[in-house]
């Protein structure tokens, strides 16, 4: 990590905690993150966490992005959804030929891709690239983006070109922001700071060289984090917000507990035994979900050092983790905001904001309950169904 240190990483963000707080309620409002923090979060390099090393990006183990997504998602959600977005993104220079990466990742520490990997984008192979046209959904951070991705599915004249399973081909076409229209449908409930709008494109050329496959892009870069599998990862990547909101909801409520005494009591919120059971049935949802992702993010790891390619069972477990994580950070935010009473309701409250949050990211198809499904289909030797595994 070009000398870095998870701790000094760690460091950074504790030291951006104020300055994220005092903008917290000024990106719920306008729908984006301030100027300052992300300039703040930039200047900290945790943009780069998944950039190649030789673009000058950090290159940062699995373990060691979860630890930070999680820790600023923990001060405010959408500035850590918003940092998973982008450094996630800085993956696909992995991907991708060199001279291309260079250019669309450069060498500046604040370079952001956002977009939207579901495949709802039509290119249509011509001579050099693709004829793309399309709209997708949940753009996170496209406003304040250099670079889009946009998934599609392939064709080769009226019909979708083949892949070598038999399914059509889906590709991801990468293009500078100012050649999207992004349209103002972020109005929402939860995660409101992300300005996850919706794109479009009408009939944009992107060169062949701009693109990928979509879920079985194989690496140009070296280095274990490039051979691992793309979309797997990159679940892993959303989990980690979820996890931070509910420690954020459990914080919360530690807080209020010594300070609130519940009307008609002459005891503290904390001298309650249910409050005192609640607070340790939160903890007993997170740390065993939480442990779990760390495990089976580590085993996958170690598989791919190993040589080894990664197993189907091995995938779905680490896909297990996430839906996991999802389910019981949203169990465990329940649990804080009942226990604090009609206080989270104000807007004032921080679990107010937690229970939007938390929800709107446990929604992502990356850590929701279908994957449940996915995971028992391959545990039972079966296909999980779905290319995007």
């Amino acid at each position: 990590m070009d000398g870095i240190t998870t701790s000094g990483l760690l460091a950074s963000v504790a030291n951006l905690t104020p300055l994220i707080l005092a903008h917290s309620d000024e990106c719920e409002r306008s729908g984006q993150l301030s100027p300052e923090v992300l300039r703040g979060i930039a200047d900290a390099r945790l943009f780069q966490l998944w950039l190649p090393q030789k673009f000058g990006g950090l290159e940062t183990d699995v373990a060691t992005f979860i630890r930070l997504v999680e820790a600023v998602s923990s001060i405010d959600a959408a500035a850590g959804w918003l940092l998973t977005v982008y450094a996630a993104y800085g993956r696909f220079a992995g991907y991708l030929r060199e001279d291309v990466a260079r250019e669309i990742y450069g060498a500046n520490a604040d370079r952001r891709v956002a977009g939207s990997i579901n495949p709802s984008g039509h290119a249509l192979a011509v001579d050099g690239g693709y004829q793309v046209s399309g709209r997708w959904g949940f753009g996170s951070g496209i406003v304040q983006s250099d670079w889009v991705i946009g998934n599609c599915i392939v064709y080769e004249g009226d019909a979708p070109r083949q892949g070598p399973d038999g399914t059509p081909e889906v590709r991801i076409v990468m293009l500078p922001t100012h050649e999207v229209e992004v349209l103002d449908t972020w109005d929402v409930g939860g995660l409101r700071g992300t300005g996850s709008h919706d794109y479009a494109v009408g009939d944009r050329f992107v060169p062949e060289e701009r693109s990928f496959p979509a879920f079985t892009a194989p690496p140009v870069q070296p280095g274990t984090l490039y051979s691992l599998p793309l979309i797997t990862i990159f679940a892993v990547s959303i989990a980690a917000v979820p996890l931070g909101i509910a420690r954020a909801a459990i914080d919360a409520l530690k807080e209020l507990a010594q300070a609130k005494t519940p009307t008609g009591s002459r005891s503290l919120l904390k001298d309650r035994p249910a409050i005192q059971v609640d607070m340790a049935r939160a903890e007993e949802l997170i740390r065993p979900a939480r442990a779990f992702l760390f495990q089976t993010v580590q085993d996958l790891w170690d598989q791919v050092v190993a040589g080894e390619a990664p197993s189907m069972e091995r995938r779905a477990l680490v896909r297990l983790a996430c839906a996991q994580v999802a389910t019981s950070a949203v169990q465990a935010v329940d649990l804080m905001y009942q226990a604090a009473g009609a206080t989270a309701n104000y807007v004032s409250s921080p679990l107010e904001r937690c229970v939007r949050d938390v929800r709107a990211a446990a929604a992502h198809i990356a850590v929701a309950p279908s994957n449940y499904e996915l995971c028992g289909r391959v545990f039972l030797g079966m296909d999980p169904g779905t290319p995007r595994f």
